[in-house]
């Protein structure tokens, strides 16, 4: 057949994976798609490989070859690549994967942050009655009872080496670190594990909130708390909705196989995680440096809601992609 017969025979199979393909790099990959269309883009894939092969055996223009090769290319890289080791795909991963993901995945953050916040008001409650109820949410042989005597004691702001305070920011970065893959992970129970530890951390912070407000040492606890603890607390609830996610995609599949909303949810549950751990860098950094130094008090309570404000600017602002005006 000639050049002109074979455009018209293959003309809609190559403009269906096209706009399939673009839908999918332009919203940061496949999961963006519906059921149906990750249904057809294998099949059109293998389809307009076949016409490029054609194309290039047979007496056809540059441009038509230059066509297919691209959307050959730009399908094979959603269907077999995720390799995004470079700059510009990790770049991208900050301004557009990451904060698109968490906006995809909010009823899950919202879960996540009613889940830690109803821990929050019922320790607080409990403590704020009797000091003694602490002992509920921290128990006396925990690691944790000695922050108590700590945060009582007013003497939390002391000037420490910058080997001291960076090898403190590890340790934190570190710990919870660890907590958020726990969070994660406890998506593969249902969400139910993730649920608990949730209300658990948010238990023992209303605790010591309360604990504090009893012994009314919050001009030393907020400045020692809220530079990194807005941060903090974010990314449990963001690591919170990852593990969510795969509890709901296993009970819940929707119009999807287990197998494929499994898959769907793991997709962004991953971004989430690892978006994360950078937030915990920063936090455990500005705990290590700032929380507990020797700073003006009025700096920390400043800079603990500003950090706030530019995390949340970032998440729901960043990745948009600009409205085309019809």
């Amino acid at each position: 057949m000639d050049e002109r017969e074979f455009v018209s025979q293959k003309q809609a199979g190559w403009k269906r994976l096209d706009q399939i393909s673009r839908k999918a790099l332009d919203n940061g990959g496949v999961h963006a798609l519906s059921r149906e269309e990750i249904r057809e883009l294998g099949p059109l894939y293998r389809r307009v490989s076949s016409d490029l092969a054609y194309a290039r055996a047979h007496a056809v223009s540059n441009s038509l070859k230059t066509h297919l090769n691209t959307l050959v290319a730009q399908s094979y890289s959603l269907l077999y690549q995720t390799d995004t080791r470079n700059w510009n795909g990790m770049r991208r991963f900050f301004t557009h994967d990451f904060p698109q993901t968490f906006r995809r995945r909010i009823f899950f953050f919202l879960t996540a942050v009613f889940s830690m916040s109803l821990g929050v008001l019922i320790a607080y409650l409990l403590v704020l009655h009797s000091s003694n109820n602490i002992n509920i949410f921290i128990p006396p042989e925990s690691m944790l009872h000695s922050s108590i005597k700590y945060w009582e004691s007013g003497h939390v702001f002391h000037k420490t080496g910058d080997g001291k305070s960076a090898m403190y920011a590890s340790t934190l970065m570190r710990n919870n670190i660890q907590v958020s893959f726990v969070a994660y992970a406890g998506g593969i129970l249902g969400g139910i594990p993730t649920l608990i530890m949730l209300f658990y951390n948010g238990a023992v912070l209303g605790g010591l909130v309360a604990l504090i407000h009893n012994v009314h040492q919050f001009g030393n606890f907020w400045p020692g708390i809220l530079p990194h603890g807005v941060v903090e607390l974010s990314e449990t609830c963001i690591a919170g909705a990852a593990g969510l996610s795969l509890g709901w995609a296993l009970l819940v599949p929707g119009e999807y196989s287990r197998k494929d909303a499994l898959k769907r949810a793991s997709a962004d549950s991953v971004k989430l995680v690892i978006g994360g751990v950078f937030l915990l860098i920063f936090a455990g950094l500005v705990e290590g440096f700032i929380s507990h130094s020797m700073l003006p008090k009025s700096i920390k309570l400043i800079f603990g809601p500003l950090s706030g404000i530019a995390l949340y600017s970032y998440l729901f602002l960043s990745g948009r992609e600009p409205k085309v005006s019809k």
